[in-house]
């Protein structure tokens, strides 16, 4: 989003080819519009995220234009470029980010704020988007919790900076020696912006985690594509020739214009973003900087109020997402919704602080340099950074400073703590994990002919751990940990897992082979969360006839909202701690008819001592009410998983099943003597 800025009366400074543009600046105006009327879930901005994408391509265009000019010139020095886009970018950054962290001060909570303050610093150090990658996945927090979430553009941007001068730079010096260094300089631009889309496409079907979304390899392709169009430019003004009379016409910038803003009111799928639906709105950018409509004065493109909008581009794009988070967070906890009124001042409020930080921080650090020197800046920005870490550094020591809030909202804190148990050996949906061995083991040391299990499933098997652990212990088990986040237990089969991801149908496949090629483990944990109960008739039947004794972990529930955030709200509009909440055992809570389904199947097993059941629902509900908090507990983090700080209250039930389960075991020994 680092963009270079209109001045009022731009009308002078046209006489340059790469002098100030209307519709560059339009492009701007539409791009930050739109995202913002997407963060805001406003009617008609379904695709409104595509803005980001197009503002890559205007940068990438802008600023290769400026590094290909001065090594015209013969006059480029990288340091003096970076200098200008810190100059450029930093300074707003430095104030929103400081303001968010003193903002976030009054309104987070501890595990929440620590997590702000390391992303504030990201955010400072140009390395948001890797810190928000490491923070994405299945259990994250959500992105409305997130106030920096935005300037994972803003980190690799500077990134972009930060390579592309330096490879034209080499590139143009090295083949300058023997030909043109314009020419080389747009075959090594083509060679990079052509591996970034074949890795981006490639991404967009293999990597589940969808971290290719923060990545620049993912994204360089985008601002390349303005890149090359200013390459070829500056190469046919040294070469003395015209562009081509079809691409500056006003038909092709009409249909430029015509495809970006259809591509932000169409429902773009976000899943796998950037991929090659990506390609609509590059092109439709490309086309409207190439087509270079709209450089004079004149038209709508040059009304003042788009103008401006351009000119305040950088800051409302700064400003516009914390104030979506805070202004949530601020209207959740008293209970209000969030309808057209108050999306209307949370637009005036972007454009208000977008026009302020454009006003007071961002022209006068660029046009004063006799009073912003180059050392004066960096030595300004090297003090922020340094306040900055040393108060993330006593944050943690503070553990987040939970003084500042009431200690009874401490409890739902501990719940909503998102690292699931065992973590490095719950592999995550590309199927890898930080554990080197194939199955991590739990509960008593090797089997050593004693009897052995295997916990199977995705998240909702993975969370009861401890207390399988525990029981497992107790009972002289062996286990081995075969979890995968959002990666249910189940028999392939083409027709009702088609829309499983590669890597959880190779897991899967691959642990089914391992239980069923040899007698141990012999006991097999299953627990999902259960599309359907065929799967399950699917999964039980294959591992019965196998020999297997197999432990099915019923559903529990579904309470359709955050947990912990509620009880906070709840707790803080009480004004005192709420020790016990608890509410009807409703079908929809309880998922009822998933729930009969299921047990519909399983009476084809009931008398088959092999087939052993655990329900445990039974410890969080009793007569007609299910408890979602007690005794100051939190029984859920987040809509569905149970909470780790109470998780062995289930022991009770697993110990039950490991005993029936061996019982099962003994007895088809027996019988086989």
């Amino acid at each position: 989003m680092g963009t270079t800025g209109a001045a009022a009366g731009a009308a002078g400074k046209h006489a340059s080819p790469d002098g100030f543009r209307l519709d560059i600046n339009a492009l701007r105006a539409l791009s930050v519009v739109a995202v913002v009327g997407f963060h805001f879930q406003i009617p008609g901005f379904a695709g409104g995220f595509v803005g980001v994408d197009v503002f890559l391509v205007i940068t990438g265009y802008l600023m290769t234009t400026k590094v290909l000019n001065e090594l015209k010139l013969g006059r480029f020095s990288p340091w003096t470029f970076w200098m200008m886009r810190m100059r450029r970018i930093y300074p707003a950054l430095a104030v929103l980010t400081i303001s968010s962290v003193v903002v976030g001060w009054f309104v987070t909570m501890p595990a929440e704020y620590l997590r702000h303050l390391l992303q504030a610093l990201s955010a400072l150090a140009f390395l948001s988007n890797f810190a928000f990658k490491s923070d994405s996945g299945y259990f994250a927090m959500a992105a409305q919790t997130k106030p920096l979430l935005h300037t994972w553009s803003l980190s690799l941007e500077w990134q972009f900076y930060f390579c592309m001068p330096l490879v034209a730079a080499l590139v143009w010096r090295l083949a300058s020696r023997v030909t043109s260094g314009i020419n080389a300089v747009v075959i090594a631009l083509q060679a990079f912006a052509a591996l970034s889309l074949a890795w981006c496409l490639w991404a967009s079907q293999h990597d589940a985690a969808g971290d290719s979304f923060f990545l620049l390899q993912a994204r360089a392709w985008e601002p390349l594509a303005g890149g090359l169009i200013a390459a070829a430019e500056i190469r046919r003004r040294s070469k003395g020739t015209a562009p081509p009379l079809w691409l500056e016409t006003r038909r092709v910038a009409v249909a430029g214009w015509a495809l970006v803003a259809a591509c932000i009111v169409y429902p773009l799928p976000e899943a796998r973003w950037p991929g090659a639906l990506t390609i609509l709105p590059i092109l439709g950018a490309a086309v409207i900087v190439a087509a270079r409509q709209g450089t004079r004065d004149g038209g709508w493109l040059g009304l003042s109020p788009i103008q401006r909008v351009g000119d305040w581009s950088y800051s409302i794009y700064l400003w516009h997402w914390p104030i979506w988070v805070f202004a949530l967070s601020w209207l959740s906890v008293r209970g209000y919704g969030v309808g057209a009124t108050q999306k209307m001042l949370m637009v005036l409020a972007s454009l208000a602080l977008g026009a302020a930080s454009c006003r007071y921080v961002e022209q006068p650090v660029r046009i004063r340099r006799d009073l912003w020197t180059s050392r004066r800046l960096l030595t300004g920005s090297g003090i922020s950074f340094a306040v900055l870490a040393g108060f993330v550094s006593l944050g943690f020591l503070n553990r987040g400073f939970p003084e500042r809030l009431p200690e009874y909202l401490l409890p739902a804190e501990l719940a909503r703590r998102t690292s699931t148990p065992r973590d490095e050996c719950f592999r995550d949906v590309n199927s890898t994990k930080m554990a080197i061995e194939t199955f991590c083991s739990f509960g008593s040391e090797e089997a050593g002919g004693r009897r052995s299990a295997i916990l199977w499933g995705d998240s909702f098997a993975n969370q009861y751990l401890e207390p399988i652990s525990q029981a497992a212990l107790a009972n002289g088990i062996h286990g081995l940990i075969a979890t995968q986040s959002g990666c249910r237990a189940f028999v392939e089969d083409a027709a009702s897992n088609a829309g499983d991801l590669p890597p959880c149908r190779q897991f899967n496949r691959s642990t089914l082979a391992f239980v069923l090629t040899q007698a141990e483990p012999s006991i097999v944990v299953l627990g999902s969360n259960w599309g359907n109960a065929g799967e399950i008739s699917a999964l039980a039947d294959r591992l019965l006839v196998a020999g297997k004794t197999v432990v099915l972990i019923m559903p529990l529930l579904n309470i359709g909202f955050d947990l912990p955030q509620r009880w906070i709200e709840n707790q803080i509009r009480a004004g005192k701690a709420i020790d016990e909440w608890k509410v009807e055992a409703g079908p929809g809570l309880m998922m009822s008819a998933l729930r009969n389904e299921i047990a519909h199947v399983l009476d084809r097993y009931r008398d088959n001592p092999h087939l052993v059941t655990v329900d445990p629902l039974s410890v969080v509900c009793e007569h007609g009410a299910c408890y979602l908090v007690r005794n100051g507990q939190a029984n859920f983090r987040d809509w569905a998983h149970i909470s780790n700080v109470n998780a062995n209250q289930y022991r009770g039930v697993f110990d039950a099943a490991f005993k029936a389960a061996l019982h099962a075991g003994t007895e088809a020994d027996k019988k086989k003597d």
